[in-house]
């Protein structure tokens, strides 16, 4: 159990690594921006620079992908989800947008389903967390179920 849990949470922070890759070099292809800037970040009512609000954005990013990853591993483990397959990771992709749309996006500014920044928000994140889903399992049948 120790290893699927190990591997599930550094598959997560792959797949989220992956991802933010893809975020800072999809502007250079036409793609736009995907996140408004706000007028001032703030840090626990703090405020700070650009930079160190991307800076701690990464790293809750890939933390969190690592959470999600572990707890995914963890959940199968359990029997509460039934495999490693396509299926369950569909339910826990629902799971996480729901978590993300109801605690993070509104920790974040956006409001709930992040209808502050557009309609469509949480959409793209559904979207972008099927992405993180199939990246996860990708990398851990490699690194796991060979």
């Amino acid at each position: 159990m120790g290893e699927a849990l190990l591997v599930g949470a550094i598959a997560g922070m792959a797949a989220g690594t992956i991802l933010a890759f893809l975020s800072h070099i999809a502007p250079r292809f036409g793609a736009g921006n995907f996140i408004q800037d706000t007028n001032q970040p703030t840090l626990f009512g703090k405020p700070v620079s650009r930079r160190e609000a991307h800076l701690v954005g990464l790293l809750v990013h890939i933390l969190l992908s690592g959470f999600f990853g572990f707890a995914f591993a963890l959940f199968v483990e359990l029997g509460w989800l039934s495999d490693y397959a396509y299926l369950p990771m569909l339910i826990w992709v629902v799971i996480l947008t729901l978590f993300s749309s109801l605690v993070v996006m509104p920790l974040e500014g956006y409001g709930f389903f992040g209808r502050k920044h557009d309609n469509w928000f949480v959409v793209d994140a559904l979207i972008t967390n099927a992405f993180w889903g199939h990246l996860f399992l990708v990398l851990l049948r490699l690194w796991m179920l060979r």
